[in-house]
């Protein structure tokens, strides 16, 4: 290491990134409020991604910009790097130098918020989940990584990955697949909830999740004349409300870390005549990935039960990628926990529960997925009240400060020893999830031999995983898990 390097201290450290996010915050304010005065739903974020990215192409050469990455349309990549551009691929090589990720999402919810003077009431899309703030921390984090990285005269890369459809789609898992995960050394992101019991409490580095998967289900009766000959028709109402009923009755006997929520999709064309098809969405989360398939079976056997008591067909699809439970790495936690209370926002190691699609990605490579509190007059998350917080100067100054704290843990894992330590803390994730997983499935953690089968003919969902140079034995059962097949007959061992 260069002499210059090594005079670099923390304090250092922390005045170039607060420089940084002073002088782009102006503009990550306007990002901001762009994304979320127009919010988009899933797969369709174009106002986002163009905002991001033409705000990046006007930065000049520092920043290489891809539209539309890894062919998904609303998906971004920005990177800035010291290794030459005319041979950095768009998956970073083994051993070369190492590379960060910061997530920004930017999709919104539906429904979300009342349009005035419609009658009957008509909602439109809002940001109840604070994605904008996601979207600003991540921007700010990167730029200021790279800014520190670049006057530290260090290697490295550094990526703002934009990911789309996180509240409906799996985007995080789409991307997983195409390889915006392979040889990433840490990938980072901070998520906003309500002000915790604690007011004083700005951030929280440590977080688990809830494994989650979202099911659908439709019911084919026969139409007749609900007034003239009712006895002639299949009602396809009954069987959605026998099921709702029978998923409802099934709450008393699950246990308290398992969830169900679902709504009526479709429930007829008109009230006199009988429905011949109706159908629902549901979403259901677990602790575990085991404890989500048993959960998926007994509320399949409700549906396939109300369906059977109407005498109506059923179809239930549950082929939607499943979130796992995420894994945050201890090493990235512990270095966000210090480095922000160093930049004088109070934050603590400890957790909350929340869902999201980084639990697949956190499978794959290390992950961190911060939170952090914002004043919302007691809303949660996915509310109207929590869309207007979203918007605000002061939860936009906290995103602000998060970024502070994911720059310099970016910076560490790209020029200190840490990434070694973030390297062993995941392996040793990786290896007792899969334990405990093979166990939950009667299973044996996969040998040698089936490993180097899976790297010979990798099934689709794992080709762009598999193929890339350098990946090691805990990440190809890592990379199982994350693309849902590690125990799969027909995409992952058998």
């Amino acid at each position: 290491m260069a002499d210059n390097q090594l005079q670099i201290t923390d304090q250092l450290v922390r005045q170039l990134i607060d420089a940084s996010i002073k002088t782009h915050t102006a503009t990550i304010k306007e990002i901001n409020d762009t994304i979320w005065k127009n919010p988009e739903l899933a797969w369709h974020e174009t106002t986002a991604h163009d905002t991001i990215c033409n705000y990046f192409d006007s930065l000049g050469s520092d920043y290489r910009v891809r539209r539309h990455a890894y062919g998904i349309e609303t998906s971004l990549l920005v990177e800035a790097t010291t290794v030459d551009v005319s041979i950095q691929p768009i998956i970073p090589l083994h051993g070369s130098s190492r590379t960060v990720v910061f997530n920004a999402e930017y999709d919104a919810l539906p429904n979300m918020t009342l349009i005035p003077n419609t009658d009957p009431p008509q909602y439109k899309p809002a940001h109840a989940c604070g994605h904008n703030l996601i979207a600003s921390a991540s921007v700010a984090a990167f730029i200021a990584c790279w800014q520190t990285l670049k006057a530290t005269k260090h290697p490295g890369t550094v990526r703002l990955l934009g990911t789309p459809a996180e509240e409906s789609g799996g985007g995080k898992i789409k991307l997983l697949q195409a390889g915006a995960y392979v040889n990433i050394d840490a990938c980072m992101m901070v998520h906003p909830g309500p002000l915790a019991s604690d007011e004083s409490l700005r951030a929280l580095a440590f977080t688990r999740s809830l494994a989650s998967q979202r099911i659908t289900a439709s019911f084919g009766g026969l139409a007749s004349h609900a007034g003239f000959a009712p006895w002639n028709g299949k009602n396809a109402l009954d069987a959605l409300v026998a099921a709702y009923v029978g998923i409802s009755t099934l709450r008393q006997q699950l246990k308290p870390s398992l969830r169900v929520a679902g709504i009526v999709t479709q429930g007829g064309k008109a009230a006199n005549i009988i429905p011949d098809y109706t159908s629902a969405e549901y979403s259901i989360r677990a602790g575990s990935r085991k404890d989500l398939d048993d959960l998926r079976e007994k509320v399949t056997d409700c549906f396939e039960a109300g369906g059977k008591a109407a005498g109506c067909t059923t179809k239930v699809d549950a082929t939607r990628s499943a979130y796992w439970d995420l894994l945050s790495n201890e090493s990235l936690c512990k270095a966000f926990t210090c480095h922000m209370n160093e930049f004088g926002v109070k934050t603590v190691y400890q957790l909350p529960e929340i869902t999201d699609d980084p639990g697949n990605v956190s499978h794959f490579c290390p992950a961190m997925h911060g939170a952090f509190f914002i004043a919302s007059g007691g809303a949660v998350n996915h509310t109207p009240k929590f869309a207007e917080a979203a918007g605000t100067e002061d939860a936009f100054k906290r995103a602000l400060d998060c970024s502070k704290g994911l720059a310099a843990v970016g910076f560490d894992v790209l020029t200190r020893g840490m990434a070694a330590s973030v390297k062993d803390s995941y392996a040793l994730d990786i290896s007792a999830k899969a334990a405990a997983v093979a166990q939950d499935y009667g299973k044996g953690v996969p040998t040698q031999e089936q490993i180097n089968s899976l790297w010979a003919s990798p099934p689709p969902p794992l080709e762009a995983l598999l193929k890339a140079p350098g990946i090691r034995k805990e990440q190809v059962v890592a990379a199982l898990m994350a693309v849902d097949a590690f125990f799969d007959q027909k995409r992952g061992l058998l």
